[in-house]
């Protein structure tokens, strides 16, 4: 979660939803989520310009996309520099030299190391890595592409950093993003708001969301990450809230607005995010009852104007 200017971008992405219809230590960096709002907004936006896009992998260059892909990260060694002109795979880079990383972390939770491990096999499966599917690639009608080694290619081009990072698998990593959304009818205007977590690894301002686990729903996480990060409630207050969530969360009052890949500073060339955004409207009622409680990996829990 890596949220630069939360506050307008937020509203902007919530705004955005309400037009189209009713978002630490190496495990729980690679275990979090995608990267909240303002990337979210930023790649919900960006999406849209067709124009960007050709056949192959590594040509979807958008302005302002793939910036955090070859920024630092705390857990990570220096990227290699890659400048926006060799970003795009089919651009000849023959000076280029990727510093290899893969947190120990990761290997550690293998799942050929431990049996429930979360983490691929160091050595990447080309079919366990076509079943997961691309939600960028299938969006574009494009193919996964692998490099010499049989590693995939990020979809956005290079970064400076090969293997996986903290990332626990090779290719795309799902994560689901609820974008919870109320208009405050208490206040002047009945301003709309939305339900953002400030990060207890980071300090930054985020959606609360999290990774899809294998065989798990993407609206199943939703709603379980949005309990863990939002309702640390009391246990005497546990089935008020659990009912509340399953209103919220029905399948009816979800709406998809995004879905792809996510420009994040966890990327690498050859394990990257990917997510799904999806909006929920609390009902005036709903919204007034709901209550906020932080949890997991959040400090703090607000509605934000």
């Amino acid at each position: 979660w890596r949220c630069c200017s939360l506050p307008r971008t937020c509203l902007l992405a919530a705004h955005m939803c309400l037009w189209w219809g009713p978002s630490r230590t190496a495990e729980s960096s690679s275990r979090t989520g995608s990267a909240g709002a303002g990337l979210l907004f930023t790649n919900m936006a960006m999406s849209a310009n067709k124009e960007a896009l050709s056949g192959t992998v590594g040509e979807m260059v958008f302005p302002g996309l793939h910036i955090k892909a070859r920024a630092k990260h705390p857990a990570y060694p220096e990227r290699f520099p890659v400048i926006d002109e060799l970003v795009p795979w089919s651009t000849p880079a023959p000076g280029y030299s990727p510093v290899d990383y893969v947190n120990s972390n990761v290997l550690a939770n293998s799942c050929d190391v431990k049996v429930e491990g979360w983490a691929d096999s160091a050595v990447p499966s080309r079919e366990l890595i076509e079943q997961r599917r691309s939600y960028e690639l299938e969006k574009n009608g494009l193919s996964m592409q692998y490099d010499a080694q049989g590693r995939p290619l990020n979809p956005a081009g290079r970064t400076g950093l090969c293997n996986r990072g903290t990332l626990g698998k090779w290719g795309p990593n799902h994560a689901a993003d609820p974008i919870v959304t109320r208009r405050n009818i208490d206040k002047k205007g009945q301003p709309l708001e939305v339900v953002v977590i400030k990060r207890k690894d980071t300090g930054e301002w985020a959606i609360p969301g999290g990774m899809v686990d294998s065989g798990e729903l993407v609206s199943q996480t939703l709603r379980r990450e949005f309990a863990e990060e939002a309702g640390n409630v009391p246990t005497h207050e546990r089935a008020k809230f659990d009912a509340m969530a399953a209103e919220l969360f029905s399948e009816e009052n979800g709406k998809e607005v995004y879905r792809g890949y996510v420009d994040d500073p966890r990327n690498t060339d050859n394990a990257w995010m990917e997510t799904v955004a999806m909006r929920f409207h609390c009902p005036d009622e709903l919204g007034r009852m709901l209550m906020l409680n932080a949890g997991d990996d959040a400090c703090e829990v607000q509605w934000l104007e």
